[in-house]
């Protein structure tokens, strides 16, 4: 009896990927698999005496609760500016790599993740010391599968498993909580694409909220 419900199952989970198979043949472009690249953009200012080291320290602290292979940099002699740096995008047009650079930071972490969900994923934080604090800018590009007859399967594997858009944002928000759990910081969001809804830089600093860790 069991063997027969496994059998059914099995030949009406077939069906289905049939249908939609179908589906994705006769319906055009509507359902074509094609890549979206993805981006993300956070700009944080991060109030604290804390120096530069004690900000750096803990801002690795929050990326590698995330991301284990990260190439971290802590320039010498950078001094603080009146105004808070900004981080400078490459030229699209060029062949080298579209991350922006850190000029002028005094940490960077560059990291090139393997996530579940997403393909040629790389991630940029750069903190700029300036005359009231930090200026902590960070950015994400990857690109993604969507649409074809996986489609629907990939939807359920990023509920059961997680999402990269989830895992970019957790592992932005973890730098964010770190630094402001360890030097006690005023932090408040500048810029962000897409847009973050709320404070949730203000919860959970204490411990790490990545729930879906690069592999290795």
């Amino acid at each position: 009896m069991k063997r027969s419900l496994l059998s059914r199952f099995i030949l009406l989970a077939l069906g289905v990927l049939a249908v939609l198979a179908g589906c994705s043949a006769g319906s055009g472009g509507r359902f074509a698999a094609h890549d979206t690249t993805v981006e993300y953009y956070r700009v944080f200012d991060i109030r604290t005496a804390a120096a530069p080291q004690a900000v750096a320290t803990a801002a690795t602290e929050g990326i590698v609760r995330n991301v284990k292979d990260v190439v971290v940099a802590t320039p010498p002699g950078v001094e603080a500016t009146a105004l808070p740096g900004h981080f400078r995008m490459a030229d699209p047009a060029s062949a080298a790599s579209a991350t922006p650079t850190c000029e002028g930071a005094a940490w960077t972490a560059k990291a090139a993740p393997h996530v579940r969900g997403s393909d040629n994923m790389n991630m940029v934080a750069c903190l700029f010391p300036y005359r009231d604090g930090y200026h902590l800018d960070m950015y994400a590009i990857f690109t993604k599968p969507e649409g074809g007859w996986l489609s629907w399967p990939r939807q359920v594997g990023g509920m059961m498993m997680g999402t990269p858009e989830k895992f970019t944002e957790n592992t932005m928000l973890d730098i964010v909580r770190a630094i402001r759990t360890s030097t006690r910081a005023q932090v408040s969001l500048v810029e962000a694409k897409p847009n973050l809804p709320g404070t949730p830089w203000l919860e959970g600093g204490d411990v790490p909220l990545g729930t879906q860790a690069s592999k290795p």
